[in-house]
């Protein structure tokens, strides 16, 4: 009798045992599995800037005319581009709460500009007034006039396009329409590309130049101790895919345009390129590294400023050495 009263303690000792055991790996492994699920989701969900070594290739400078115009446009749209179609189009990636950090790199959040959507826009219009002049006339081929209109459409409307509603990724889809239009009849030399040195030194400026595109996103990481946790992460996130837009116009622009200057200019082209891609490729975890109201993250602010403000003196000296080239401020 005591045996077997032995034998079901004995039991039931074990069978405790092997639910505490259970219980507690269940306890501990769900929050683990889930937060690394959570971590996964996050990594997933943010998306990098790709740099497309096409803009870099020495190459570029053998193509006739009209061909690198239509690399110059593919460079300039080319982040705004890949986020309308290869990362699941602008509302559900930028718009929704969870993507605070994609808003700041397109859509803009909270009234900080978007880095991709803003440079993108300001270059862009300035290409489109300046290099697809029809004929000898100084008219400015109408479907790059409708297509930088489209883009400038506020990326934060967003609505049910067909029943009237103000949404922003339709008006884009009808600018890209007329943006790929103009690219293919480009490709086949039925329109015009007309990229003169003073465009050139245009664009260059846009960039690098004083209330520029750059300028405006780099000015906000300047008072990054004077705004709030949340803003100075959106002003940090706009300011690494601001980079991206930046660089793969300047590739392109120095791949293509290699012949129109000196070699000095070519050499600060390169490290204003490489410091901006560099700036690109940064990672949301290493952005975070600490509480957002940290100095570590005032710091981080500031040093990805001071990358930007080092490339644009490079920038605004190869726009100057341009005949045409006194327009860069």
């Amino acid at each position: 009798m005591a045996e077997s009263k032995t034998t079901l303690i004995t039991r039931a000792l074990a069978w405790l045992s092997k639910q505490t055991v259970l219980w507690s790996g269940l306890i501990i492994g769900i929050p683990v599995l889930l937060g690394a699920l959570w971590v996964g989701i996050l990594i997933w969900m943010w998306d990098t800037p790709h740099i497309e070594e096409q803009f870099s290739d020495q190459a570029n400078a053998g193509l006739d005319r009209s061909k690198k115009g239509a690399l110059l446009a593919q460079a300039i749209t080319y982040q705004f581009r890949r986020r309308l179609g290869d990362q699941g189009h602008w509302v559900p990636n930028d718009l929704v709460i969870f993507f605070d950090r994609n808003a700041a790199c397109a859509a803009g959040h909270e009234g900080e500009p978007g880095g991709i959507w803003y440079v993108t826009t300001e270059i862009f219009e300035v290409f489109a007034d300046r290099t697809a002049r029809i004929g000898g006339s100084s008219q400015d081929d109408p479907r790059l006039t409708n297509a930088a209109k489209k883009f400038n459409y506020d990326p934060r409307r967003w609505g049910i396009s067909w029943l009237g509603g103000a949404d922003s990724e339709h008006e884009y889809a009808l600018g890209l329409k007329d943006f790929n239009d103009y690219v293919a009849d480009l490709m086949d030399g039925e329109a015009v590309s007309n990229v003169r040195s003073d465009d050139l030194a245009a664009l260059l400026t846009e960039l690098g130049g004083q209330n520029g595109s750059m300028d405006k996103i780099y000015s906000r990481l300047n008072d990054a101790d004077k705004v709030p946790p949340k803003e100075r992460r959106q002003r940090v996130y706009s300011a690494i895919c601001a980079s991206a837009v930046s660089a793969d116009t300047l590739s392109v622009i120095r791949s293509a345009y290699a012949t129109d200057f000196e070699e000095d200019a070519l050499a600060a082209l390169d490290e204003a390129i490489a410091d901006l891609y560099r700036v690109s490729q940064l990672y949301p975890p290493v952005v975070l590294n600490g509480s957002d109201d940290s100095l570590w993250l005032v710091n981080h602010a500031r040093n990805i400023a001071a990358i930007m403000s080092a490339t644009f003196d490079p920038i605004l000296d190869a726009a100057r050495s341009l005949p045409g080239g006194d327009v860069a401020r």
